[in-house]
């Protein structure tokens, strides 16, 4: 009975979370990340780490914070004849 029920929980979690889809707010901001990484306005240590269905990107920085302006200003430039774009530093987490 547990490993039917185990079967059947992993099986729904897998069909759904491979049915979603990206919205307009999320794409565009990950194509504005895209071309900025693209275009080198982006140092290597600035990711994008999660964009909200409603285009709200959060990134983090690794060693520094060098860049993160860099990046806010050409998601600005990228993102911004389209809609606000709206991007800002993931909280900090503790890690090795």
């Amino acid at each position: 009975m547990l490993k039917h029920s185990l079967f059947v929980l992993v099986g729904l979690t897998i069909a759904g979370s491979s049915s979603t889809q990206n919205t307009r707010g999320q794409d565009a901001m990950w194509v504005a990340y895209h071309q900025c990484r693209s275009d080198g306005r982006v140092p290597t240590n600035v990711q994008m780490i999660r964009v909200e269905p409603n285009g709200h990107g959060w990134y983090q920085t690794y060693s520094s914070s060098y860049g993160g302006a860099d990046f806010e200003r050409c998601i600005t430039e990228k993102v911004g004849a389209k809609a606000t774009p709206q991007v800002e530093p993931a909280p900090p987490t503790l890690g090795p």
